[in-house]
């Protein structure tokens, strides 16, 4: 099942996305990156960017935004079996033998899964702003390559409307 799901979403995924997907690794992100950046101030450009850690990504999963996002993508029976799989699911921490009590999760990804990762790719592939992106996961940079230092930056703009329209549809 799971060789089947990353089959079938792997083509829909913004190739600047580096997290969690076979043979991209963090020295892809980063080479790619640095050579952006690099191309840009060896041509006399400047180069503005933005680092963004989305904070407790796994934890802020929004079951019906993802499930929202995958119909468009894969099929009926998968959605049905992954919403089965995203309910009524607890969770608990083991230390040696020791266990603390169970708790149940709402809006969270099962710790140690690979569909958690999985789940934030999907959540994350939509944002596409007007500037330079490289994703890892929930590490975002966005890039303003500017080739004319006289003209001002545009990095607020890429702010408005699409990034705070991202990020007022995510849960908090």
């Amino acid at each position: 099942m799971g060789e089947w799901i990353l089959t079938t979403l792997e083509p829909q995924f913004d190739p600047n996305q580096f997290g969690c997907r076979r043979g991209r690794s963090t020295t892809h992100a980063l080479t790619a990156m640095l050579h952006a950046w690099q191309t840009t101030l060896d041509q006399g450009g400047a180069v503005r960017a933005v680092l963004v850690d989305f904070k407790k990504a796994f934890d802020l999963v929004n079951h019906n935004l993802l499930l929202q996002k995958l119909l468009s993508g894969v099929s009926h029976f998968f959605i049905k079996w992954f919403f089965s799989y995203l309910q009524h699911r607890s969770q608990r921490v083991r230390i040696s033998t020791s266990h603390s009590s169970h708790s149940q999760l709402n809006g969270e990804m099962p710790q140690g899964s690979w569909l958690g990762p999985l789940s934030f790719l999907v959540l994350i592939n939509e944002l596409k702003p007007d500037c330079l992106v490289h994703k890892y996961v929930y590490d975002t940079k966005l890039t303003e390559l500017l080739y004319d230092r006289t003209k001002p930056s545009s990095m607020q703009s890429f702010f408005r409307p699409k990034l705070k329209k991202w990020f007022l549809t995510r849960p908090l």
